[in-house]
């Protein structure tokens, strides 16, 4: 039996030998892309690496070590591709406008009414004055932003508690907008009532799908109150106030409490004591200035195995923090999906160019969704 110094010795020697083969292969790749490159030819040809990865397979002669030497070439193949886009002319051009003035009277629109949770976010975000308008809707913020009713619009993105908010992420695609900014508050919820209603007369509970999933704890106790979503917390603090009905209660801020009229029966009924919601802040046009530190992606996948950690690992090779990541269904493609990426970085960094270049070349589709302030 080999001592372990023997075999470490001997494992220095043969990573030595394979080290000057790395080093050659990697300089014949770099030969290969030039080649295509002169030539007009397909840069990146799966079809070609499966060939490759089985013929490898082929040459090994211990059976139990041919999955691991298939995995050992496509890892060299990897390194590979990621060397040949250094050669590649960078194509990937971002057309990014200086924010508008927030010192100018700017015109901003939210989903909901007076005293939503949007409406907080955007005071928050716009510290001065701006022209606020209200819609029904999350679309309806969108097509008023299409149709030059308001320069941005503020919707909520995702909950720490209860996720991601798909209706916003399809309609950031289907319209083509971009984040221009993000607002994250922490979020309170209430049952709210009418003055003089006790949490025994309540027999219906209304509130937007995420209030209703943030407080399914403290409603998972009371089996006999019925629960209807609603579009909106503070709308649906309206609605309570509006039929003046001590069966029906709503959850919402206790902003929507006092400007509605409504007594508070039970205070801090969300689940998550931690609770927050983080808003995007949508703009017709991509902004960028030196300070912002956070891009958001959105890209289709070729459907092969590996497609999407080729992705992440251009990430990571790239050392850019990945903060988010979330999967949407692509409707003419079952089981295929569109991907949303946030990670840290300034769209001006040449390292951020380079990897979306990367990015680009593996992707069927990649789209810069916007680059922001992180909040």
């Amino acid at each position: 039996m080999k001592t372990l110094e023997e075999c470490r010795q001997e494992i220095d020697e043969i990573d030595t030998k394979l080290l000057s083969l790395f080093e050659a292969r990697m300089q014949v790749s770099k030969d290969v892309i030039l080649y295509k490159l002169a030539h007009d030819m397909e840069i990146f040809q799966p079809e070609r690496e499966k060939l490759v990865i089985e013929k490898s397979k082929q040459k090994i002669q211990q059976e139990n070590l041919k999955e691991y030497g298939a995995q050992l070439i496509q890892s060299i193949m990897d390194l590979s591709k990621d060397y040949q886009a250094e050669f590649i002319p960078e194509k990937f051009e971002i057309e990014a406008h200086a924010p508008l003035s927030k010192n100018e009277m700017l015109k901003v629109g939210y989903q909901g009414v007076e005293g939503a949770f949007g409406q907080e976010a955007l005071e928050m975000y716009f510290s001065s004055k701006v022209d606020v308008k209200h819609y029904d809707q999350f679309e309806d913020v969108f097509k008023a932003l299409d149709h030059h009713e308001i320069q941005y619009g503020v919707v909520p993105i995702e909950n720490s508690s209860t996720g991601a908010i798909n209706d916003v992420y399809d309609l950031i695609r289907n319209y083509g907008f971009y984040i221009v900014g993000e607002q994250s508050i922490s979020i309170a919820q209430h049952l709210l009532a009418l003055p003089g209603a006790e949490l025994s007369d309540i027999q219906e509970v209304y509130s937007h799908p995420q209030g209703l999933a943030q407080s399914i704890q403290f409603l998972d106790t009371c089996p006999n109150i019925r629960r209807f979503p609603y579009p909106n917390t503070a709308m649906a603090a309206k609605m309570v106030m509006e039929t003046n009905d001590k069966t029906k209660a709503a959850i919402a801020s206790k902003k929507a409490a006092e400007l509605y009229g409504l007594h508070i029966l039970k205070e801090n009924i969300h689940t998550d004591k931690t609770n927050h919601t983080r808003f995007i802040v949508i703009g017709k046009q991509m902004e960028s200035n030196e300070d912002y530190n956070r891009i958001s992606i959105m890209c289709s996948l070729k459907h092969e195995v590996g497609a999407l950690a080729t992705i992440l690992n251009i990430i990571r090779n790239h050392h850019l923090n990945m903060v988010r990541i979330e999967s949407r269904p692509i409707h003419s493609k079952p089981w295929q999906y569109y991907f949303y990426i946030d990670f840290e970085g300034n769209i001006k960094d040449p390292n951020v160019i380079k990897a979306l270049t990367k990015m680009q070349y593996n992707t069927e589709l990649l789209r810069v969704l916007g680059t922001y302030q992180q909040s």
